[in-house]
């Protein structure tokens, strides 16, 4: 780095901190070359500050260009939510074990909110989870 401008110390911290890992530098982890820079302390604050608000925008945007908006995820999430409700109305009674005369209209669990489908598949696997284990110890397993 031959900028004339900037400080050997500088130079040295950043060199240092390049060698360590820049990620780290997110997670509070510098290097202690940082240290020589100044004996004036109040520089540490902003530049952390600086450093996390920019580690939490690249992570804001790594995952909005994996994932989509909030927006995009809750319609995606309702979109499984509502494939594994029709797999309990749907499937044979064998993998279901459960009697779905006791199930509720299926359009009105459809008709929740994620949480409340969420809540009602938690219910159906828990159900069934104590229906096998009663199963296997009535067969002596």
């Amino acid at each position: 780095y031959s900028d004339a401008n900037v400080d050997i110390n500088a130079k040295l911290a950043f060199t240092s901190q390049t060698f360590l890992g820049w990620e780290d530098a997110f997670q509070g982890r510098f290097s202690q070359k940082w240290q020589a820079l100044s004996s004036d302390k109040n520089w540490a604050k902003p530049v952390l500050t600086e450093l996390m608000n920019w580690g939490r925008a690249c992570w804001s945007n790594r995952c909005t260009h994996l994932f989509g908006d909030k927006k995009d995820q809750y319609r995606l999430r309702r979109h499984c939510l509502h494939l594994q409700v029709n797999i309990w109305y749907d499937s044979p009674r064998v993998q279901v074990l459960l009697d779905r005369t006791n199930f509720p209209d299926r359009e009105s669990i459809l008709h929740r909110n994620n949480e409340g489908i969420a809540r009602w598949l938690d219910q159906q696997y828990a159900y069934r989870a104590s229906m096998r284990t009663r199963a296997s110890q009535t067969a002596g397993q």
